[in-house]
Parts: structure tokens; C-alpha cells; sequence
């Protein structure tokens, strides 16, 4: 299928190949009948994406104070490598659109083949010949609603967001502050509510098109406003305003506070610069609302990509019913969409199209849509067109296939693995597929895993997907005969350890490997190398200076990241059970009260009497190294910072460790795992090593929720 892609380093426009979105669990794939171009938010996209790098470091400061923070953690040439493939990572275009379903996932009642649904969302509702998109971003369009107004159903529930902020009530005074396109849809959804509208901007056929959008009055910007609003209001203010400008000046909220009447409300639906005049605002005691999005759930991975839905008696109107309530107003004729459609162009002649969003192309534009072909084929055609099969790697090179490649894929494995032949990347995106297929020299693209299982010169599979999917393809890839590297955790839950062991059992061992990359840093081998003729027991402290995540991160969901100890701290555990070489016996843990544990201690025991409490903190200072290591045995102290060097404390001696190398052992932990593929041989870590760490972080929760110690057999 084709899809508009934008190379956010260059700047370059292109329609592209790619493969067809996967049909994933909570969604349908829609075959695209029309897009509509937000000509505001695609503006601002596409415009940033063609400035220089100086240019676009100065329209995002905040993202540069973050490749700051980045690089003091992690390093110049790492951040630079990490800001590199971010750039050369292709964007999306679009966010609205309408088709046909091609494709309904098992778990979603309520779709059928062949259904006319319109789609929302940045990631999903793409210019694309067809799309995914999970349940609650998807309406369906009634009958009487032709789909080329049902692709401004994303920018119509914007509209109708930012009207439900206003609270309007039959009969109010409000005034609308800048008539793009989400400006004119606010107007006639007000006139659909019975409100009197007066409508403002800069440009005099905006002004127009709002007049016969149903606006009472239409004004320029140059004109009286304040004394226009005082006579249409009878002197009062007006009741309400809607901000729908986008603009660097705070000229909007300025002209909003002015007109109001006193504990009026000024709702902020554009993208404008906030500097609130505070004494207006103090005196008339006017309410400041941003409407976000299309509404509740926006934001909320449980409710976009996990389809939980908000209950309708507590939070009336989610983003979902806003679709449908705004499909619900085109099937009343209560809007006239025809008025603001300004342009209509084939999907191929999409770069003319954007010459009208960039300004190259001066001609006045408000609505502009894509039209598709791709709803004329049958669903078959659409949902799966076989990939080629590739053909054999040369030479004695190990066949790698990846399902998975997101940024850590892309920055920490997939550079290290430059003497494999790339067969197969797999994502859920064909974009993202093409583009990191492109990148690293894979042979193929797709978005279905069953390619890369099946593919016969693929010996090892790479899975690297979010964790929840983990322990499933790991066992699938297993069966299908190939080696498996699969990135932390091994599992979410008992029920997918006990799959992928019986994978392992059925199959036989020395096929999987986890990425416990820590055993294999430098200096990780040269401290167990010192340890080896210990006598007795050790007892070490393991600190992880870890940073707080957003809350919204996908790790903190217990469905699909597991939390921070499923997510993260199995590493540290593994560490301890490749320093002790004994099985853990007993975990007890704590934490500080938070919504979930991430600031955690948890002491582990071991068969030989070795103690060792890790530390997982995310509430510190990451000016501070981010893992600090003290081992403490047989008279003698060992102490690892950061996996950059290390200290021996002897004889009341103090000496520095050699270590042949930096770093947390990515590079030398995919080197032996090709290794033993291209031998035939056993992974370098044991899968009951693997098995048991799950077991203990399993323990660590149990631990938390009891209180007690729990033991492991």
C-alpha cells in the first residue's frame, strides 16, 4: 500500500511503499475512502520538519534541554547516535479520515467487513491507503453522511471539545477568535446549538466563509471589535469565547478578556501564545479553560489503545462519543461541510496538496481532502499481499530477522549487529518497518511476525517488542525451529513463564536468550573473575539511580509494561545471580507509597548464605551515576560505578581494577549470542537462569502485596 511519509531531518515529502498496517487486538484496519489535512497542525508539522537543524532546535527548546540532560547521562556519541535516528525516523501525516473496514480483530464487537467508519488519531488515522485504529477512535458513519464529510470528523470533535468546555447554553453570546477550519466548524456547531456567534479574523474570505457558515456577525480583526461585541452582547460582554487562532502573539487572549463580560469564559482551543493580561482577567474574574483534544481519554493509553471505556452516567462525553456526536450532526443537516471544503485532490497528487498547507502554492485553502482507490479493491487484496521470499543470506553470515525495532532496538542492539545478515523487520507500522529496513539493510519489511518465524534463512529471531508481547513470540519463534533473543522481561505474568518453559522443554534448551546485558559489561567479567575463589558468602548493595518516567509511559501499565520491577529491575536481579552463582531462595521487598512500586528494596537470599539488596530508585537526582555496585566478601571490598570502572579494596589496599572496555555489555552480549548461533551451540545464558529471575521478580511483587517474605522453590 502506499503512505505520506515526511523525513524529519530533510524535511522531504514522498508518498512510499510500505506494508499494511497488523491487525491488532482491540481495533480494525479501514481501507481509506478520504483524509482530510488539518492545514493548521500539518502546517506546523510539515513546516518545522524543512527548517534547519538550528531552526528546528529553536522552535523546540524543550526538546533540546532534554538531548542536554541525555547526553550528561549517557554520553556525547551515544545522544548524538540516539538524536540521529530520531531525525531519520519518517513521520506520519495525518490524523483524520474515513473508509471502509477491511479487517476486524477478534476482541472488538460492533464492526463488520465492509462498514463505513470514520477514524481519529495522530499514529493511526494517517493519509495511508489504510489504516489501523483501535475501537474508541473509530465511529461509525450513518448512512446519510457521505464519507468525504465524515474525514473532518477528528477536527469536527475538536470543535465540538472546545464548544463543551464553553458550557454554551441556548441563546449565549460567543465570540470566535480565529476562522481556519476549526474555527468555521466551531461556528456552525454554536448555530447548531442555538447560540449567537460572533466571528473574528485577520483575513477578510475567512470572514465571508464564516458569514455563511452561520456566524451573526463577521468581523476583521482591524475593526472596532470591542465596540461590535459590546453592541452584540446589549452591553454586557459577551458570554462566552473560543480561541481557535494559531499564532505566536497573545493578541487572541488579549482581544478575548476585552470583549468578555464579567466571570465570562475564555476557552483555548488554538495553538497561541498565552500571555494572559492578568489584570483583565482579575477584574472581570474570567474563567481559563483549555479544551484538550477531542475530549476525555485523549492522552489515555487504557482508553485509546486498551479500549477501556469511561462509564457515560460519570464522563458523559469522551472522544469517542464526540465522533459519533459529531457524525450524529452531519446526519441532521445541521452542518454544511460543503462550504469549507476548498480543495479535493487524488491521493498520488498529495505534494500539490501540501503545497497549498506550506504556502508554496499562495492560493487560499480551508478544507483540503485526499481521495483513495484503495476501497475499490476486494478485502482480501487489501488485508494481505504476500510478501516476496527473500532470497538466501551469502555466506556463512547468521540470518537475524527483528520483530520489534523501536528506539531502544535501534539504538542499543541493531547498530552492534553490523556482521549479520538483516533479513526481516517487523513492526506494527509499515511505515516504521520500510523506514528501519532502509536504515539497518534488512532484506524485508512487514508488519506480520509469522514472516520472519517462517523465513528459512532467518536462524535467529530478535524480539524487542513492548513486554506484554513478549513470552507469545518468544514461544512462537521457538517452535518455528529459530534461536530467540528476547529483550527483558521474559514474561508479565506465571501463566507466559510457564508457556515459554514448556517451549523450552518441548524444543530443548540453549535457544533463548534474555538481554541481561549487565553480565557481560567488562567490568562485570572481570569482578566475577576476582570473585571466583571467594570461601564464603557475599553481600552486596546494588543502587539504580533509575528517573522518574511520565506517568502516562506504557511501562507503568500493568497490561503491557508490567511496572518498573517486571520492566526493569530483572536486571539487576539477574546481575546477582551471575555474580553468586547460586539460586535465590528468598525475596523480601518494600517501597515507598506511590499509584505503583518504583522506589523499591528488595533483598534477595541465596542457597550459600549470600545477601543482596537492590535498590531501585526513581526519585533521586539523575546528576548522580546511574548504578552504583559494593560487593563485600572474605575480608575484601569491591566497588563498580556505573559499569565504567571499578575498585578493589584488599589488605587495606586500595586498587583500580583493569578493565578492557566500557559500557554495560551490549555489544559484547550480542557478539556471544551470534556466536553460538553460528555454532550451533547453547545461548551463553541459561534459560533456567532466565526462568528463575522472572520467578524472583514474581516473589518481589508477591512480597509487596503480603508484606512477608516469600520463598522460591
Amino acid at each position: 500500500m502506499q503512505q505520506i511519509q515526511q523525513n524529519y531531518r530533510s524535511g522531504d515529502l514522498d508518498v512510499v511503499d510500505v506494508p499494511i498496517p497488523a491487525l491488532r487486538d482491540g481495533g480494525v484496519l479501514v481501507a481509506n475512502a478520504y483524509s482530510l489535512i488539518s492545514t493548521g497542525t500539518e502546517r506546523n508539522t510539515v513546516t518545522t520538519a524543512k527548517k534547519s537543524l538550528v531552526g528546528k532546535a529553536r522552535s523546540r527548546p524543550d526538546l533540546v534541554r532534554q538531548v542536554f540532560k541525555v547526553a550528561k547521562r549517557e554520553g556525547l556519541l551515544e545522544t548524538y547516535r540516539m538524536v540521529r535516528n530520531k531525525l531519520d525516523t519518517p513521520i506520519p501525516l495525518g490524523y483524520s479520515c474515513a473508509g471502509y473496514v477491511v479487517g476486524v480483530a477478534e476482541d472488538v464487537d460492533g464492526y463488520r467487513i465492509g462498514d463505513r467508519v470514520a477514524c481519529a488519531g495522530t499514529g493511526y488515522a494517517s493519509h495511508s491507503e489504510v489504516v489501523f485504529a483501535p475501537r474508541h477512535l473509530v465511529a461509525a458513519v450513518p448512512d446519510s453522511v457521505p464519507l468525504e464529510a465524515a474525514a473532518y470528523t477528528t477536527l469536527g470533535a475538536i470543535a465540538l471539545q472546545g464548544v463543551r468546555q464553553a458550557d454554551v447554553s441556548l441563546g449565549d453570546r460567543i465570540a470566535v477568535i480565529g476562522l481556519g477550519l476549526l474555527g468555521q466548524l466551531t461556528v456552525q456547531i454554536l448555530k447548531a446549538a442555538g447560540c449567537k456567534v460572533l466571528a473574528v479574523d485577520l483575513a477578510d474570505d475567512l470572514v465571508e466563509l464564516a458569514r455563511k457558515g452561520g456566524a451573526d456577525l463577521a468581523l476583521n480583526r482591524s475593526a472596532d471589535i470591542e465596540r461590535a461585541a459590546e453592541v452584540f452582547s446589549e452591553g454586557w460582554g459577551v458570554d462566552r469565547v473560543i480561541v481557535t487562532a494559531s499564532t505566536r502573539s497573545s493578541d487572541p487572549i488579549e482581544l478575548a478578556g476585552a470583549i468578555s463580560r464579567e466571570k465570562g469564559v475564555v476557552v483555548v482551543v488554538g495553538n497561541v501564545n498565552m500571555d494572559v493580561p492578568r489584570e483583565t482577567y482579575y477584574r472581570k474574574e474570567l474563567d481559563l479553560r483549555l479544551s484538550r483534544s477531542y475530549g476525555p481519554g485523549r492522552y489515555d493509553r487504557r482508553y485509546e489503545e486498551r479500549g477501556i471505556d469511561y462509564p457515560l452516567p460519570y464522563v458523559r462525553w469522551t472522544e469517542g462519543r464526540n465522533l459519533a456526536a459529531f457524525l450524529g450532526l452531519l446526519a441532521d443537516g445541521s452542518l454544511d461541510l460543503n462550504l469549507l471544503t476548498s480543495h479535493r485532490f487524488a491521493f498520488h497528487e498529495a505534494e500539490q496538496a501540501y503545497q497549498l498547507v506550506t504556502g508554496e502554492n499562495p492560493e487560499r485553502s480551508v478544507g483540503i481532502l485526499l481521495r483513495y482507490q484503495a476501497a475499490q479493491e476486494t478485502p482480501a487484496e487489501i488485508v494481505r499481499r504476500a510478501a516476496k521470499p527473500l532470497e538466501s543470506a551469502p555466506g556463512d553470515r547468521v540470518g537475524v530477522s527483528f520483530v520489534g525495532a523501536g528506539s531502544f532496538a535501534q539504538n542499543f542492539l541493531l547498530p552492534k549487529l553490523a556482521g549479520a545478515a538483516m533479513r526481516n523487520v517487523v513492526t506494527s507500522t509499515g511505515l516504521a518497518a520500510k523506514s528501519v529496513a532502509e536504515k539497518f539493510g534488512f532484506a524485508g519489511a512487514d508488519t506480520d511476525p509469522t514472516v520472519a518465524f517462517s523465513d528459512e534463512g532467518t536462524q535467529a529471531v530478535f524480539i524487542a517488542t513492548r513486554h506484554d508481547s513478549h513470552a507469545a513470540l518468544a514461544v512462537s519463534a521457538l517452535r518455528a525451529g529459530k534461536y530467540v533473543f528476547v529483550e527483558k522481561p521474559l514474561a508479565l505474568n506465571p501463566e507466559q513463564l510457564a508457556d515459554v518453559e514448556q517451549a523450552v522443554q518441548d524444543v530443548g534448551s540453549g535457544r533463548l536468550m534474555v538481554g541481561f546485558n549487565r553480565r557481560f559489561a567488562p567490568a562485570a567479567q572481570v569482578v566475577r573473575d576476582a570473585l571466583k575463589d571467594r570461601t564464603g558468602p557475599l553481600s552486596m548493595h546494588y543502587r539504580i539511580n533509575a528517573g522518574q518516567l511520565p506517568r502516562e509511559h506504557w511501562l507503568y501499565d500493568p497490561v503491557v509494561g508490567g511496572g518498573r520491577i517486571l520492566g526493569e529491575a530483572c536486571h539487576f536481579v539477574d546481575f546477582a545471580l551471575f555474580l553468586v552463582e547460586e539460586r535465590i531462595t528468598r525475596v523480601f521487598a518494600s517501597a515507598l507509597p506511590g499509584p505503583q512500586p518504583e522506589n523499591v528494596a528488595m533483598t534477595l537470599e541465596f542457597a550459600d548464605g549470600s545477601v543482596a539488596t537492590i535498590h531501585y530508585m526513581a526519585n533521586g537526582d539523575r546528576s548522580l551515576s546511574k548504578e552504583w555496585i559494593e560487593i563485600f566478601c572474605d575480608g575484601r571490598t569491591i566497588q563498580i560505578d556505573d559499569f565504567a570502572s571499578a575498585t578493589q579494596f584488599a589488605h587495606q589496599r586500595r586498587a583500580r581494577m583493569r578493565i578492557d572496555g566500557k559500557g554495560r555489555g551490549y555489544t559484547e552480549e550480542l557478539a556471544a549470542f551470534l556466536s553460538a548461533v553460528r555454532a550451533g551451540g547453547a545461548v551463553p545464558i541459561p534459560e533456567s537462569d532466565s526462568i528463575h529471575v522472572m520467578r524472583a521478580c514474581f516473589a518481589a511483587l508477591e512480597s509487596l502485596r503480603t508484606g512477608e517474605a516469600h520463598g522460591l522453590e
